[in-house]
Order: C-alpha cells, then structure tokens, then sequence
C-alpha cells in the first residue's frame, strides 16, 4: 500500500484538524471565522494529537532500540525533537508498558502514565477504563492511585519545637 505523505511545505502551511483551522509546526491557523463546532472540533483533534505524539514517539524508540544496526536512536531522537532523554525515555517506558492493544483511547498518555503505579495489569487496566467512563482528570486518578500524604512537621534538631 502505498501512502501520500504530506510534503514539509504542506506541514509548514498547515493540516486541516477543522474546517478553517490549521495545524501548523507553529500553531494553529484560523482561516476566516470558523464555527463553534470547527472551534471545539479542532480543539479535541489538537488534544488527540498531542496525545499521540508522546506515544508515537514511544513506539518509534521502542523499534529503534531493538535494531541493533542503528546505533545510538536515543541521542538522535534528542537532536531531532530536542526533547529531554528523560521525556524519551518515558515515552519508551510508556510505550513497553502499554502495547498498543492495551491503551485506553478514552484517557491520555498521561493517565497512562499516573496508572503505570498500579502495579497488577489487570487492575491498572480497570482503573484506566474507569477512568475514562468516569471522566476523571489526570490529577484525579493521581489522588485516586496515590493520595496525598499529610504534611510531615518539621523538627528543630537543637530544641525539639515541631512546626508544619
């Protein structure tokens, strides 16, 4: 099968997510007045594909860690994203941890991420699933898998006096 790829100056000018809206490598371009419904359109799509991005470049590090002949796929990853090695390598964690099939598509890369504490699959699988019926915010489930602990006081070494 053979597939068109967008030329660089088709990116450059921008891929449509929504009528009269354009995502560009610098944003968005909004041709004329666009409807509301474009509007919440192109905000949704522009949502799924920054999800996408983080798992995309996951799955392509990933590939890239198992082909020996390519050498060092991590410092070119850096040079081309210019992304830390600390947010690739978590992309690749992600990646590894979630196999495609088992990604919900109802919640983000960073839900996936917050889960990845839940250390039974099947179980982390749920909360992730619940997650997304219950439309529950990434600071949510992070409360949910970990609640905040109270503040631990403070103690003076020399006297003993004790403060939060």
């Amino acid at each position: 099968m053979s597939e068109a790829l967008a030329t660089d100056q088709e990116l450059m000018e921008g891929v449509p997510i929504a009528e009269g809206i354009y995502l560009t490598p610098m944003g968005c371009e909004i041709d004329g007045t666009p409807t509301l419904d474009a509007f919440t359109d192109a905000i949704q799509r522009c949502q799924t594909l920054a999800n996408a991005s983080l798992w995309c470049l996951g799955d392509l590090l990933y590939y890239g860690e198992q082909r020996q002949d390519w050498g060092e796929t991590y410092t070119q990853a850096i040079d081309l994203t210019g992304k830390s090695v600390d947010t690739l390598m978590q992309a690749v964690r992600l990646a590894k941890a979630y196999p495609r099939s088992q990604r919900v598509s109802a919640v983000s890369w960073s839900h996936h991420r917050i889960a990845l504490a839940v250390k039974d699959p099947i179980m982390r699988q749920k909360v992730l699933a619940n997650a997304g019926l219950d439309h529950q915010s990434v600071a949510d489930l992070r409360q949910q898998i970990a609640p905040p602990r109270p503040p631990t006081p403070t103690v003076c070494p020399q006297c003993g006096h004790s403060w939060s």
